[in-house]
């Protein structure tokens, strides 16, 4: 026997943000006076507070606004270090002379698993504090494969939105290579130019490259 989770309904919303126009005014769908009933951990209904269902629990929003949360689609949170002394160096002046990425991807190398866990969790309940629901996070931290693997591992355990993101920084460059030179092989990643001829097309595995372009700063 499995038992009805409780709904929850959050009334007295002056106006709520829908999203869908089939729904309420305009490109937003909004709805003023509104209510949303929530089932468990989803929306059940939305509509006007006079027309919301029974539920089990009723909230009331005073008044207030209610709108979609936020979505990060970018970040790369499983990270060790910060970058302070680039931070002042470049107040006072100076060059990019004090580590730059490098200082973080040294630390992350370091880094425990759990301290990297302990990490993205504290940066997924602030960004969740401050109204994003959906948060992305990607690899990318110039890397070994291990380590990147490490990376898309950890951020799975916080996000179902996980992507691969290849490597930011450019390992040492061959002598027949143009420094800064990277290759998008079939493998879709960012892997660096091989040591091959001049003019030659291939890839580290054999197979011939689809572009070359810049290695992402």
């Amino acid at each position: 026997m499995t038992t009805a989770t409780p709904t929850t309904a959050i009334t007295d919303i002056a106006t709520l943000v829908t999203n869908d126009p089939s729904l309420g005014e305009g490109p937003l769908g909004l709805i003023q006076d509104a209510a949303v009933v929530i089932d468990g951990d989803r929306i059940a209904w939305v509509g006007e507070s006079s027309k919301a269902p029974a539920t089990d629990n009723r909230v009331d929003a005073g008044g207030r606004a209610a709108i979609p949360g936020f979505v990060d689609s970018h970040s790369h949170l499983v990270f060790a270090g910060d970058r302070t002394e680039e931070f002042n160096a470049r107040m006072s002046g100076r060059p990019y002379s004090a580590g730059g990425i490098r200082t973080t991807v040294a630390a992350t190398r370091a880094a425990s698993n759990n301290v990297l866990h302990a990490n993205v969790g504290r940066y997924v309940a602030e960004a969740r504090r401050q109204g994003t629901t959906t948060v992305e996070i990607k690899s990318g931290y110039g890397l070994t494969s291990q380590d990147e693997a490490r990376a898309l591992t950890i951020a799975g355990a916080h996000t179902d939105e996980v992507t691969f993101l290849g490597a930011h920084i450019v390992a040492p460059s061959s002598p027949t290579t143009r420094p800064g030179t990277w290759i998008w092989s079939p493998a879709r990643c960012w892997t660096p130019a091989p040591r091959t001829p001049a003019g030659s097309t291939s890839s580290a595995s054999g197979a011939p490259s689809t572009a070359t372009r810049p290695a992402p700063s």
